[in-house]
């Protein structure tokens, strides 16, 4: 066995009380600490990111195609759909599905109450995964391709601002300069998805009952297409391979093209927790090069006996690098257990709580990928071990004869 391993291990492990060992728990404490906040930073990051893509995307898909218009609003010029198009459009290995759509606004009116809408028609064959994930009441539409439906999904927000619920019907009118086309639809299911910005504006209808009203004889119009990537597929890869089959008449933009105000405030959040992470690091290694010091100074008669007896400065410095690895071990253990536990109750208990309207999102969220834990504890445990040279470096000045008698 080798010496520095085993002496380290005796002054580290003793199960006698000692100032090594008190010193090395408290160290411990301290990277463990340290670990745990990088961690929980780290999660809490991508667990805002994915949330906040994913509700995005849920609402806009990853890419929007749209034809351009002179004036930005939330109707786009209508086309009609070409189901050549959508097959080819399906066929692409990046692509997950692609959908017509139409935003249409109008207004909701109830006995005392107007609120304005844009309802999003879509097709029967739609994924409808993203309003089931937060239906809160109700049920989720069943639309065909051959009866108009007049079926809606409302917001929470707007129901409880209308007075409305499930099975209740409501007045919805739709304006195009002189002409007021009125509807009765039913309120089938209400969601709500944290995303205020959006939950305020939109509501979910039949793509044949808005074809109706905005073309009382075509069902074949749509104001876009609505595409969302296979799984592990950036946006940006899916907008390149549609540019080759749309002219320039059509823009092709991504939920970030759509929506910058959003993803600059993530990116924003990156910058802060990168500062944190660095923090942490540069705590954990200052912890280290301190107790290590203590150590090496605590141990200072027992290394100028060992090179009395002659043990060269490379096997004592071994001594110290170990019990650094031990402390750095300890920490990683201990701070990955506090942070995955804390994790784990905020996820399934939601025990820390957010403005939905500030941040998109009820709770705070977790998401942790184990590749991304894997490489934060091994990049914590190899910086951190390389800055336990820095400390040790000092048993080369120390010389036997004035060591053996220090106190």
């Amino acid at each position: 066995m080798q010496i520095g391993y085993y002496i380290a291990k005796k002054l580290s492990l003793s199960k006698q009380q000692s100032f090594t060992k008190t010193i090395t728990v408290l160290a411990i404490a301290a990277v463990s600490l340290s670990i745990c906040v990088v961690i929980l930073s780290f999660g809490i990051l991508l667990g805002f990111k994915k949330e906040i893509r994913e509700k995005v995307r849920g609402y806009t898909g990853d890419v929007s195609v749209t034809q351009y218009q002179l004036a930005t609003g939330s109707e786009s010029n209508l086309f009609i759909v070409n189901e050549q198009l959508l097959a080819t459009i399906n066929k692409e290995q990046s692509i997950a599905s692609a959908f017509p759509f139409i935003n249409k606004a109008g207004i909701l009116k109830s006995d005392s109450t107007l609120e304005g809408i844009i309802l999003k028609g879509i097709p029967a064959n739609y994924d409808f995964s993203f309003y089931k994930k937060h239906l809160k009441r109700g049920t989720l539409p069943h639309y065909t391709d051959t009866i108009d439906s007049y079926d809606i999904l409302l917001s929470e927000y707007t129901a409880t601002i209308m007075g409305v619920d499930t099975g209740d019907r409501i007045n919805l009118y739709f304006i195009d300069n002189d002409n007021v086309r009125m509807r009765k639809p039913k309120i089938i299911g209400i969601y709500n998805t944290g995303l205020q910005e959006f939950d305020k504006q939109f509501g979910v209808m039949h793509l044949r009952a808005v074809q109706r009203v905005v073309n009382d004889t075509s069902y074949s119009l749509a104001a876009g297409y609505e595409i969302k990537s296979t799984e592990g597929v950036e946006p940006k890869r899916v907008q390149e391979a549609l540019i080759n089959l749309f002219n320039y008449n059509y823009a092709i933009n991504t939920a970030e093209d759509l929506y910058p105000t959003i993803f600059q405030w993530l990116e924003i959040v990156d910058t802060n927790v990168v500062v944190i992470i660095i923090l942490m690091f540069v705590v954990a290694i200052i912890n280290i090069i301190t107790v290590l010091l203590i150590l090496i100074i605590e141990r200072i008669p027992m290394i100028g006996l060992l090179k009395a007896m002659g043990a060269h400065s490379g096997k004592i410095m071994s001594i110290f690098n170990w019990q650094g690895l031990f402390i750095l071990i300890g920490g990683l253990v201990m701070g990955n257990a506090v942070a995955l536990g804390a994790a784990y109750l905020q996820v399934q208990y939601k025990i820390i709580k957010l403005s939905a309207d500030t941040y998109y999102m009820d709770a705070v969220p977790f998401t942790l990928p184990l590749s991304y834990l894997i490489l934060i504890n091994i990049a914590a445990l190899l910086v951190c071990f390389v800055f336990t040279y820095i400390p040790v470096r000092l048993i080369n000045k120390i010389e036997p004869s004035q060591s053996i008698n220090f106190r």
